[in-house]
């Protein structure tokens, strides 16, 4: 009995030392400074600045019409149109040719106890010019240039008192020689990538001419006897006017 007790004691224990040989050993804890892998969002793409074109040299095209006066005379001036074309150098410096027609017309009465006279005065002008124009800013602007205004100018007056009466005539024609200045500002801002622009502009046009040959005639009569007499001078009109128009730049 005590043989069989033995040997079952000694199965039991050699069946205990083999699963504890056979078990895993157990896993090492993790290291207190081991990194923590994590996911992180991609680095945002740079911003891309677009590339500023340097300005490119282009056609420069207008035209306006305006209203003002004829001095002397005075005439009402209508500046039936002015149209112009040529180079856009730059943002600020431009030149190009112009043409336009001006028709003026002008009535005077006067009347008082010694008499009265009646005057009459008309131009009608072709104006060919070239201006240079200064551009100041995306809106002020600067222009002018020679001009050649091609047309007649007259003024007839008739006058009468109670001693006689006289007529008197006066006539240029042909080329009259000057210079033209304007002065204006532009609705509109340019375009930010060709820097060209499109604009209804409002200016103050200042057009001189010299008259250089002057017929002038007359025929009076009256309780002493009559005359008639041509002489030949110079005169020099001033045409301020006031344009509404629009340039391409």
């Amino acid at each position: 009995m005590s043989t069989s007790r033995a040997v079952l004691i000694a199965a039991l224990c050699s069946a205990s030392l083999t699963l504890a040989q056979s078990a895993p050993p157990p896993l090492p804890p993790p290291p207190a400074d081991a990194p923590v892998a994590t996911t992180s969002a991609p680095a945002p793409m740079p911003a891309v600045t677009p590339v500023e074109k340097p300005y490119q040299m282009g056609v420069r095209i207008g035209g306006s019409a305006g209203l003002g006066a004829w001095v002397p005379g005075p005439m009402i001036s209508f500046h039936l149109f002015d149209l112009h074309g040529g180079l856009q150098v730059s943002p600020m410096f431009a030149a190009y040719l112009r043409v336009g027609y001006s028709a003026s017309v002008g009535i005077g009465i006067m009347a008082n106890a010694m008499g009265a006279s009646v005057s009459a005065s008309a131009a009608g002008m072709w104006l060919i010019g070239a201006n240079a124009e200064l551009g100041l800013g995306d809106s002020f602007f600067i222009a002018g240039g020679p001009q050649v205004g091609v047309g007649s100018w007259a003024r007839t007056r008739v006058t009468g008192n109670t001693s006689g009466g006289s007529v008197q005539a006066i006539v240029s024609s042909g080329a009259h020689p000057g210079f033209d200045f304007k002065i204006g500002f532009g609705l509109g801002q340019p375009n930010k990538q060709t820097k060209r622009r499109t604009q209804a502009t409002i200016a103050l046009d200042l057009s001189m001419l010299y008259a250089t040959k002057v017929t002038e005639a007359m025929a009076s009569g009256g309780t002493t006897g009559a005359s008639v007499g041509v002489n030949f001078s110079e005169a020099f009109a001033i045409v301020p006017t006031l344009h509404v128009g629009f340039e391409f730049r």
